[in-house]
């Protein structure tokens, strides 16, 4: 890879917008980040820009269109042929003329100026005639970000770079700036910034996937990086998070029920985190809950998931016992709705779970108690009681068994 090839990628992977090069009818990719870009996917579109080079080869072309989605062609009129015989080299045609054959088109985008609904996307990819499935969000930069990037790829190419040069030979000012105060354009800036610092909906889509398979720490790592980019809801640190948490948890919610996990639990346990934030007066212990949801939604889903590979029988008992553990339960209360035998539900149950059904009760029981010793503050007495241990001495054991910690213990190292 030559030295502008390296600044180029390392200013599309920066930038989050593509760059690829367009030579001999070919695209050479240095940055492919989505699947269906205009300019491959609409001649009409990739030709208006390089009649723009052709005007003035020494500036970066620009496009703004309807949807607010900008596009860019730098034309480099130095490059090398490729190492093969000339009379292989088919010369590039536009408007019935022959191009030279030395010129390479270096195009950047999309990339959308602000977040687009799904209608609006729609429309943006219907009128580049793109019907493909999958359609990504462009990349979404500020104004003044998207104008810079192709500024650093214009001077990268050695072509010029003067702002305002660009901007009016482009048409891109309609007029705008010349009627704004100082006071307009600083809140306008802002508002750009803003705009940027957005998550774009391919990401937003990754981290729905990773939840949708029960990817734990995928999921966890992913909303932290998304945490970088999320746009400001409010100027308090605090409501910020807590906002955060309510968009996070709104959207988990409904991946870990495409998932598998069953629409009942999955609106309880969102119910049961939006209000547990609600009591949180620190940030930290916000991003901390957070992140237990997304983990615990994923974890919902890897349950949901294993019980799709058990028969039926076995994941009806299942469910009987997460809905009933608060319950003294009998086997043969268990058996007897399921039509099956005591001896042959225990026989197939721990065939296909690996543990006994009486140890599978201690461990729902187990599990619900670990909630209530991090975001309650009943008594051990009261919790052993509220998850159906017939005495506290048990239910210490047991949660000592399964957890390595007594109760206080784990509630002291994990209490928010």
């Amino acid at each position: 890879m030559r030295n502008f090839e390296f600044f180029l990628e390392r200013l599309s992977l920066l930038g989050r917008a593509e760059i690829t090069c367009y030579a001999y009818g070919e695209f050479w990719d240095l940055h492919m980040s989505m699947h269906a870009n205009p300019m491959r996917e609409n001649a009409a579109l990739r030709n208006r820009l390089i009649r723009m080079t052709l005007e003035n080869p020494h500036l970066p072309a620009l496009i703004r269109d309807e949807h607010d989605v900008m596009f860019a062609a730098i034309v480099w009129e130095d490059a090398p042929l490729p190492d093969v015989p000339d009379e292989q080299i088919a010369p590039m045609q536009l408007d019935g003329r022959d191009l030279p054959l030395h010129w390479n088109w270096f195009l950047i985008g999309p990339i959308a100026l602000h977040v687009m609904p799904q209608v609006e996307l729609h429309r943006y990819y219907r009128h580049y005639m793109i019907s493909k499935a999958e359609r990504e969000h462009p990349p979404v930069l500020s104004y003044a970000r998207a104008i810079a990037m192709v500024q650093v790829a214009a001077m990268i190419l050695g072509k010029r770079t003067d702002e305002r040069e660009i901007i009016l030979t482009n048409g891109l000012d309609m007029g705008a700036a010349q009627d704004l105060d100082p006071d307009q354009m600083r809140f306008s800036w802002a508002q750009e910034e803003a705009e940027a610092a957005h998550h774009t909906y391919t990401e937003e889509k990754i981290l729905l996937e990773q939840i949708r398979n029960g990817n734990e720490e995928e999921a966890v790592h992913l909303s932290h990086s998304m945490d970088q980019q999320m746009g400001t809801m409010s100027k308090d640190t605090l409501a910020q998070w807590k906002k955060t948490l309510t968009v996070v948890v709104t959207l988990v919610t409904r991946a870990a029920i495409e998932g598998g996990v069953s629409p009942l639990d999955a609106y309880s346990l969102s119910d049961y985190y939006l209000q547990k934030c609600d009591t949180l007066r620190e940030a930290p212990a916000v991003i901390e809950l957070r992140d237990t949801a997304v983990r615990d939604f994923c974890r919902r889903v890897q349950e949901a998931q294993k019980k799709n590979r058990l028969s039926p029988a076995v994941r009806r008992a299942c469910d009987h016992i997460r809905q009933h553990y608060r319950e003294k339960l009998y086997l043969s209360e268990i058996a007897e709705p399921l039509g099956v035998s005591e001896s042959h539900l225990s026989h197939i149950f721990h065939q296909e779970t690996g543990v006994s059904i009486q140890e599978y009760i201690v461990r729902t029981r187990i599990e619900r108690a670990s909630n209530m010793l991090r975001f309650s503050q009943e008594s051990l007495s009261a919790i052993s009681d509220y998850v159906g241990f017939p005495s506290q001495s048990y239910f210490g054991a047991a949660f000592k068994k399964y957890t390595g910690m007594t109760p206080r213990e784990y509630r002291r190292r994990n209490s928010q």
